[in-house]
């Protein structure tokens, strides 16, 4: 019984989801997303900053997502846990994403090692019509916390295009 309270109380709990607007980490994102192309709308790149970081700890604490990612996936394949492997995070952050109806953006989901134990999805955000580098966000390697970088600049993961995302996929 003690274990058990163990294993279901360890999540953890975001309290500050939304970040501030001249936050460091905002701020960051945001210059990594608008060095992808001087055609980038500056309030399109700052609002999808703050909402990815925002919604991907609103994920977590929807997930009741534990400090190790790898320990979520456990709790899950228990029935533990409903949601919180990494592809719940991409898929579910992706369509929020496309329903904001940034003009600025084309989205990718992208995948390491598919089809192994050893599998990851994240997203990558392009500018508009280019088909050079992007930004990686990724809310399950962290455990919420959004990881985001340059896509040759993340040195976990060597990403695939898995496929272009589009509006219709928020239907799905």
């Amino acid at each position: 019984m003690v274990s058990l309270f163990f294993i279901c109380g360890c999540s953890i709990k975001y309290q500050d989801i939304a970040p501030e607007k001249n936050s460091p980490r905002v701020q960051l994102l945001e210059k990594e997303i608008l060095s992808l192309s001087k055609n980038i709308d500056k309030i399109e790149a700052e609002d999808l900053a703050i909402f990815s970081i925002s919604y991907s700890k609103k994920l977590a604490n929807d997930y009741h997502i534990t400090l190790s990612p790898l320990f979520q996936n456990f709790l899950i394949n228990i029935g533990l846990r409903k949601k919180g492997y990494c592809y719940n995070y991409a898929n579910d952050l992706l369509k929020a994403l496309l329903k904001r109806g940034y003009k600025s953006f084309d989205f990718y989901r992208v995948i390491y090692k598919k089809g192994t134990m050893f599998e990851h999805n994240a997203i990558l955000i392009r500018a508009k019509n280019s088909k050079v580098s992007g930004v990686i966000l990724d809310g399950w390697r962290n455990a919420g916390k959004l990881y985001f970088s340059k896509i040759e600049n993340d040195k976990e993961y060597k990403w695939k295009i898995f496929y272009k995302a589009y509006p219709k996929f928020c239907n799905r």
